[in-house]
């Protein structure tokens, strides 16, 4: 029998879904998400260029809190990486309609107006601003399209160099 701390987490939010917050601040979270997640979760606000606010189950959010100072011994190095967990988290319960409230403040870190987009990544759920979800989809699309021109330029020279004979055949040997 598996002890609590055993229990793999499934990696099972997948979707994106466009839902608003209302005059209320409260944002309705996916019955797909919430049959996963339960009804009480862990949100962490993500700060970054492209901010949001996550939402993960207490039991994934302790999981990874205790997996993340697994072994370390020194108490201050501990504290370090726990303060980087903890920092800018709180609980969030769903109300009867499936909705939670994102308080002002939250909501203002996260840059979130009223219309979101929820995406599952497998162990949580980030929730962003429609015009921040929409910009960190064009810079994933810019740099897939950099990465894809890279390739066929290298491409383009290593055809090149064996059209000039710099590349030998390996498997001819010479004699000497």
């Amino acid at each position: 029998m598996k002890s609590e701390k055993e229990v793999v987490f499934l990696l099972e939010l997948v979707g994106t879904y466009e839902h608003n917050i209302d005059g209320k601040n409260r944002l309705f979270v996916p019955a797909k998400f919430r049959n996963i997640l339960g009804n009480e979760f862990i949100y962490r606000v993500r700060r970054s260029k492209y901010p949001s606010i996550q939402l993960y189950s207490k039991k994934q959010f302790f999981k990874e809190a205790e997996e993340a100072v697994e072994g370390i011994v020194d108490e201050m190095e501990k504290k370090i990486i726990l303060n980087k967990k903890y920092l800018g988290t709180g609980e969030a319960d769903c109300d009867a309609q499936g909705r939670i409230v994102i308080s002002s403040y939250l909501a203002k870190m996260a840059k979130l107006e009223k219309e979101c987009v929820l995406t599952g990544f497998g162990d949580f759920v980030e929730i962003m601003s429609a015009d921040v979800y929409v910009a960190y989809n064009d810079a994933l699309l810019e740099a897939a399209e950099r990465e894809e021109e890279a390739y066929y330029q290298q491409e383009e020279l290593r055809n090149k160099r064996r059209a000039e004979g710099a590349y030998l055949d390996l498997a001819v040997k010479t004699e000497v």
